[in-house]
């Protein structure tokens, strides 16, 4: 019999086979199964007569009405057959109800898989690279950052838990103007704390943090040392500088449990010819021409809107060239697929970079670039003013320091990537079942509290006795769970799992107001312990997902 946890998969199968060239012709998305959001409507649900009714000119209704009596009929005579109740058409959908025997036959493998419920093995697993955070070593990470590196960590776990190969990327750019400026901030501060004269850079860098960093600095080095002429203290300071900001990330990162398997320095990009070697292949296609002193990449007849400059009059390179030549070797690295999660200030950069990307002649569809929609913090009802050039902003770490990681993990995921992010810090704090990841917890924690009371569960409990509408409702949030996974990997976006933890802790706590997990009857006992410690687990294998604690006690 096939597995219940897949039914999803096997009914697209059956659907693309039912369609035939109709089939052929629909993108995968279109086939697939997904949860309506009114229980009355079933446990699965498909769109694709709204897809075909264009072509075929007939109403989405009338074909998913065809759909539903051809797809019952073949399912039927298939091995999902007895997970089935019935395929029924409604406002065009294709909606399937399962069966009793499947719904007790989930509760059954959530008790068997444990831990690897949701899970996928692959023979051949394909590799993805997700470069995320990214942010140069001029200072703290902003609250900005924190949210992709919370998109792009449970992203990652995400893709792994569908048996995907993963790399986490962080791409440093470790030189270049940005990081001159650190420097020479840094040693206006020093000269400052020395009593001297010292204009601070028009573009320097005024956070507390360089302050700090200068005061260290004074001890360390000594007077005599700093007012040396600025040529032979600038290089030093800024090696310092760069080195001191990015061990701080680090640690940040290390701290919200998130730890990058690759660092990739834009300098050795330069310093080991990969640079030059990718400018060359570029000039090998004709895509590189010199106009008015500079070099230019021929960008517009790759898709972008005009032409980019790549080496400046004063034969300095943009940051687009090193950019070129660190996605050419990561192409070189075998990755099925490149996922960039960017800021939005980044948006109009993506057309450039795909252009080369192209004009090097490499497959560009496997370049997928994401936009993380910035974070504004409130407190108090008020917005919390960020300004990271003033030095007046909340950083990451401030963030982590007030609410946990925990909250600020689950807070940063509560909005698909691309919406703007209202992060309300009072909220996170609040210990109400407002707080969505405190609700969320309480579950876990409430069941673990049940069943450190319960009595030995039976080898065998009487599932089939899970009868009541809010027990069927549980069971059927969490078969759920295997295809919400497969759902959101498939659409690189983790907020489904938020959404689908608050329902699933939603739907415990109906039930458990409603019924009474432990009672005089044996048999009814030991069947919702079963339930309770299914739904357990799968809370925790949700909160797994997404980096976040599953208390036992609260």
């Amino acid at each position: 019999m096939s597995n219940i946890l897949h039914i999803d998969v096997r009914l697209a199968e059956l659907l693309r086979e039912l369609l035939g060239s109709d089939g052929e012709r629909l993108p995968a998305p279109a086939l697939r199964w997904e949860m309506p959001k009114d229980a009355g409507l079933g446990d699965l649900s498909n769109a694709s007569p709204f897809r075909l009714a264009a072509a075929r000119r007939q109403p989405p209704a009338s074909i998913a009405g065809e759909l539903a009596g051809a797809l019952s009929a073949r399912a039927r005579d298939t091995d999902i057959g007895p997970w089935l109740d019935r395929i029924e058409p409604a406002h065009g959908y294709i909606n399937v109800f399962l069966s009793q025997a499947a719904l007790t036959q989930v509760v059954r493998d959530i008790l068997r898989q444990g831990r690897r419920y949701g899970c996928v093995s692959r023979a051949a697993s394909p590799a993805v690279d997700i470069e995320f955070v990214s942010a140069n070593p001029t200072g703290p990470l902003s609250v900005a950052h924190g949210r992709q590196a919370a998109v792009g960590d449970v992203l990652a776990r995400l893709l792994r838990s569908q048996g995907v190969r993963v790399t986490r990327e962080y791409y440093i750019n470790d030189e270049g103007r940005q990081i001159e400026m650190l420097g020479r901030s840094l040693l206006a501060r020093c000269r400052e704390l020395l009593g001297q004269p010292a204009p601070f850079p028009e573009d320097g860098y005024h956070g507390a943090y360089v302050v700090e960093l200068a005061r260290r600095c004074v001890q360390e080095f000594g007077r005599a040392w700093i007012e040396r002429p600025e040529a032979a203290v600038l290089p030093r300071l800024t090696r310092l500088a760069k080195r001191e900001m990015l061990s701080r990330i680090r640690a940040d990162l290390e701290r919200f449990g998130l730890r990058f398997e690759r660092w990739s320095s834009q300098r050795w990009i330069r310093t080991s010819g990969r640079l030059k070697e990718a400018l060359a292949a570029l000039r090998e296609q004709e895509a590189l021409y010199e106009q008015d002193g500079a070099m230019w990449f021929a960008s517009s007849r790759y898709g972008d809107d005009k032409d980019r400059v790549v080496r400046k009059t004063d034969g300095e390179l943009t940051y687009l060239a090193p950019d070129i030549a660190y996605h050419r070797w990561k192409f070189a690295r075998g990755y099925g697929s490149i996922v960039n999660l960017w800021g939005p200030d980044h948006h109009g950069y993506i057309a450039r970079l795909k252009a080369a990307v192209s004009a090097l002649g490499l497959p560009v569809e496997r370049l997928d670039v994401r936009i993380v929609q910035l974070v504004t913090l409130s407190r108090g009802g008020k917005p919390v003013p960020m300004s990271k050039r003033q030095g007046e902003f909340v950083t990451f770490r401030e963030v982590l320091d007030e609410v946990g990681v925990d909250a600020t993990r689950f807070f940063f995921l509560m909005r698909t990537m691309d919406s703007h992010l209202d992060f309300d810090l009072d909220l996170a704090k609040s210990q109400s079942q407002d707080n969505p990841v405190y609700y969320v917890q309480y579950a876990h924690a409430r069941i673990s509290s049940i069943l450190a009371k319960a009595p030995a569960g039976a080898r065998r409990p009487p599932l089939e006795r899970l009868e009541e509408p809010e027990t069927r409702q549980l069971i059927r949030a969490l078969f759920q769970y295997p295809v919400v996974l497969r759902l959101c990997a498939s659409a690189l976006e983790p907020h489904g799992v938020t959404v689908y933890l608050r329902r699933l802790a939603e739907h415990f706590h109906v039930f458990y107001t409603k019924h009474r997990v432990i009672s005089d009857d044996a048999g009814l006992t030991a069947a919702r312990l079963a339930l309770v410690r299914a739904a357990r687990q799968v809370l925790a294998n949700g909160l797994g997902i997404l980096g976040v604690n599953a208390p036992e006690r609260m």
